[in-house]
């Protein structure tokens, strides 16, 4: 008999059509689960294809006296396993205790297996396919190092104070979770605690119970959020309340500070952020109620937890609130309230898409200054803001603003100017590409769309292409995926008075040879005598040279800046042989704009070694006086400090130094001694003032206006000032140091006293205290208690100023080889405190040759300590390169 084969089996095809579809509701293999202190990619995305519908209702006792609070969380959830689970399911739990857990009501046998200090494991056994429940009892210490939920006594009037910190993967530190930003839950909380404190979460309370001497704060379900953006805030803060049309708005601060909240500097750009932001995007508030904590001891400036938004205590101020200061807090109110859609209504699914997420938060807050407060010249601050980024994108560390993240440890060492500045200038830069009103559009219509849930950068991008009816597949390509700035330059020819021909002249570097394309402004500038005016010309360009047909027959520009109005993210260099022409007529620029990216191209020159530092302290002596507006001013001398600090590093002639120094010295109190009383100026000159003081006069007339032997009218020499002034002293080994010092103790008992005094001593140029301070913070657990982080930020701002390079390179040798051990066995929230103390930019070929060793040893390092030692190599490079050219 005969079979026909196609008769019994089916085709090839088919069969694995069959053997797909067996298995298409399985989720994908999962490698085991190291116990390790962060969330890789690959276990997120494995635990996302199994986990739905997740809730979670926590109910937490904490005080301020146990050294742990006690909880319990019933997590809810739907495995999407069919017909069964085959394999276990971790539940993240960083760092606490676990007494029980309970699976689907089945109580689990509490062994090492089932909780290993990072997670715990559920058995597949244990679960089924479809509805789960877990309980878990626990408790956890609190935290000393501002992650997790963190607990403060102040030291003023003992009262008590605790918030959480989550970003990226710390909110199982606080309780049991499935801590990643594509399992976004609702979240149910009861907290019990002293009656008369104050707590706070993402939605308001519905409920306060009286219980003997402590109150139950009820907090019912939540919409749902990713958990690294809910939050948990107590003690006794106290609370200022205002609105927003129809959304309450509560300020809280510790009670000691209360006189230094200003909340009409809190409350008005909230308010103007509300009704600009609603407007922009075209959808309400999501999230009902808006609560902003400023808490101590925050390692970050600001987080964007929903409806209950942390800031640092280093936003307020004991003394006067000079404009540039509340700028700078309108900036980041409004940068934490963008978040508030695009990022906490509309979340990345993974970390790859923190770039985005702040980005488009600075993009947004800078886009709100301009249109919706008082702060219309907000375009400076931007400005300023891509300067970093091009300062990020010369080095060895740059990287693609879109790049892949394998953990939650590599999403911290992206958090820099890539991140946040590049990325904010790049979409800025995609607005004027596609105009304004289709990418307003496109941002609309993305929230809409993905309301609640997580997206990609594709999900973005499409909406925007969609909005604007263009392709955006090169573009992302050339400027998402490549690292690196294009520089461009401009050359043009002329008829009599006419432009003939005008060409964009675009280059790349060869590490990063991508040449983008572009939109930007010209600027062509006319240097008639006592008047300065400008043509502004659009245009599109890529490629290595463009012409712009649109400037032919222009009248015939005196000066051509590439990149009029910041449009473009793209350097534009300064010829050298336009400095002395220009430096006259910069105050004759009409637009504030115009002079800022005309000074900074100054400065570059020195960066670029095409200008020494002295010359450019030169400069600023002689033309700086013209510049009438506070944000240029703080940039020239932001510049100033940045020249002066190069030659004191490189410095081979002490006399010169010395004559140098006596200079900007001198230009400084005169200028800040014929600036208005009480001014902004004042306040501005007076702190460059402290900065540069290097001479022994200097230092007796700081530590005068410290002794009111020497005070200058009209300035107020605020508490803060009065530390910074004694931090310089110090540094400069005052010989009264220690009688300065415990004065300054008994003026200032707070918590920021206590810390300032912590910087003061650790500034002294006294080598054996230098390296107990070294000593510590390579070894921050070595005392008991632990140094905690506040504190080492504390030692780290005053160890080695620019004086004590010598000192300084005396450890670097034990510095650089203790930073495996800190690698290996502290917490990733000290790095920045010993990178910023231990590591300095060293002018000496010695110190360089230790970097290279270090980095090429540096394999094991955690990603953040390894990109500052690369960081550091290009610093201390770009350093000796500028003293060849000073010395040719």
């Amino acid at each position: 008999m005969v079979v026909r084969y196609n008769a019994l089996f089916p085709t090839l095809a088919a069969l694995l059509a069959v053997l797909l579809t067996v298995g298409a509701d399985q989720p994908p293999p999962e490698k085991p689960r190291l116990a390790v202190a962060k969330l890789t990619k690959e276990v997120a995305h494995a635990r996302a294809a199994r986990v739905r519908d997740v809730s979670y209702s926590v109910s937490l006792e904490i005080d301020g006296q146990a050294p742990q609070y006690t909880g319990e969380v019933h997590i809810g959830f739907r495995l999407a396993d069919e017909p069964a689970p085959a394999r276990a399911l971790t539940i993240d739990f960083a760092g606490g205790s676990v007494a029980s857990v309970r699976v689907n009501d089945v109580e689990l046998d509490a062994d090492d297996s089932l909780y290993n200090g990072y997670f715990i494991t559920v058995p597949a056994a244990a679960l089924h396919g479809g509805e789960n429940t877990v309980d878990v009892a626990f408790s956890h210490p609190y935290s000393r190092d501002g992650r997790g939920l963190y607990r403060f006594q102040d030291p003023l009037d003992d009262r008590y104070y605790l918030y959480t910190d989550f970003e990226p993967f710390e909110q199982n530190r606080l309780f049991p979770s499935f801590d990643q930003p594509d399992l976004k839950a609702r979240f149910s909380t009861q907290v019990t605690v002293p009656a008369d404190w104050q707590v706070i979460s993402i939605v308001p309370e519905s409920d306060v119970a009286e219980l003997a001497e402590k109150r139950r704060w009820t907090f019912p379900e939540s919409p749902p959020v990713s958990t690294y953006i809910y939050a948990l805030h107590a003690g006794h803060y106290r609370a200022w309340q205002s609105n927003a049309g129809d959304i309450p708005l509560r300020l809280f601060a510790r009670q000691s500070i209360a006189d230094q909240v200003r909340p009409e500097h809190w409350f008005i750009p909230t308010q103007q952020g509300f009704a600009f932001f609603q407007g922009y995007f075209d959808i309400p508030y999501p999230f009902g109620k808006y609560d902003q904590v400023i808490v101590p001891h925050f390692n970050a400036g600001a987080m964007e937890n929903v409806g209950a938004v942390t800031f640092s205590e280093r936003f307020l101020r004991r003394g006067v609130v000079t404009r540039q200061a509340r700028r700078s807090l309108a900036s980041v109110i409004l940068h934490e309230m963008a978040h508030m859609w695009f990022g906490n209504l509309v979340t990345m699914d993974w970390w790859n898409g923190l770039w985005l997420n702040e980005s488009f938060a600075t993009f947004m807050a800078n886009l709100a200054m301009v249109e919706a407060t008082e702060f219309t010249d907000n375009q400076l601050r931007a400005f300023r803001s891509t300067v970093r980024a091009y300062r990020a994108d010369e080095r060895d560390t740059t990287h693609p603003i879109e790049m892949p993240t394998p953990d939650t440890e590599a999403a911290l060492a992206n958090f820099d100017a890539i991140t946040y500045n590049k990325g904010s200038a790049t979409l800025a830069q995609l607005r004027q590409l596609v105009g304004p009103e289709a990418f307003r559009v496109g941002v609309g219509n993305y929230l809409r769309a993905n309301a609640y849930g997580n997206t990609t950068i594709d999900d973005f991008l499409n909406a925007i292409s969609a909005a604007a009816e263009r392709d955006l597949a090169l573009w992302s390509t050339q400027w998402l995926h490549t690292p690196g700035a294009n520089s461009v330059a401009v050359e043009f020819d002329c008829e009599g008075d006419a432009v003939t021909a005008l060409a964009i002249v675009q280059d790349a570097p060869a590490e990063w040879p991508t040449l983008r394309t572009h939109r930007s402004q010209l600027g062509l500038y006319s240097l008639d005598q006592g008047e300065v005016s400008v043509t502004a010309v659009p245009a599109t360009y890529a490629g290595a040279r463009s012409d712009v047909a649109a400037a032919q027959g222009l009248p015939c520009p005196d000066f051509v800046y590439a990149n009029h109005g910041d449009w473009d993210y793209a350097r534009v260099s300064i010829h050298s042989d336009a400095l002395s022409a220009l430096g006259p007529r910069l105050a004759e620029f009409h637009d504030p704009l115009t002079r800022s990216m005309l000074w900074q191209g100054v400065y570059d020159m020195v960066l670029d070694q095409r200008l020494t530092p002295a010359a450019f302290v030169d400069f600023v002596l002689a033309h700086a006086d013209d510049e009438e507006t506070d944000e240029i001013t703080a940039q020239i001398l932001s510049a100033l400090q940045g020249a002066w600090a190069y030659e004191r590093r490189l410095a081979k002639d002490p006399a010169r130094l010395k004559a140098l120094g006596t200079r900007i010295e001198n230009y400084l109190w005169q200028s800040l001694e014929s600036a208005d009383s009480g001014s902004d100026r004042q306040l501005l000159l007076f702190d460059n003032y402290v900065g540069a003081a290097v001479s022994e006069a200097a230092v007796r007339r700081l530590a005068g206006l410290l002794e009111s032997t020497e005070p200058l009218q009209g300035l107020d020499l605020d508490q803060d000032r009065r530390w910074s002034v004694l931090l310089r002293v110090a540094g400069l080994g005052h010989p009264q140091l220690e009688r300065l010092l415990d004065a300054e103790r008994k003026r200032d008992p707070s918590d920021q006293g206590r810390r300032s005094a912590l910087s003061v001593l650790a500034a002294q140029p006294l080598q054996d205290l230098q390296r107990l301070f070294t000593m510590r913070l390579l070894n921050p657990a070595s005392a008991n208690p632990a140094l905690a982080v506040a504190d080492a930020r504390a030692i780290a701002r005053g160890l080695f100023p620019i004086e004590q390079q010598a000192m300084q390179l005396a450890v670097a040798e034990d510095v650089l080889k203790g930073l495996q051990a800190v690698s290996d066995t502290v917490d990733q929230a000290y790095f920045g405190a010993v990178t910023g103390g231990l590591l300095g930019t060293i002018c000496d070929a010695r110190y360089l040759d230790l970097l290279n060793r270090a980095i090429t040893a540096s394999a094991s390092l955690h990603p953040s300590l390894r990109k500052r030692l690369l960081d550091m190599r290009f610093d201390v490079e770009r350093c000796l390169a500028i003293g060849e050219y000073v010395h040719e």
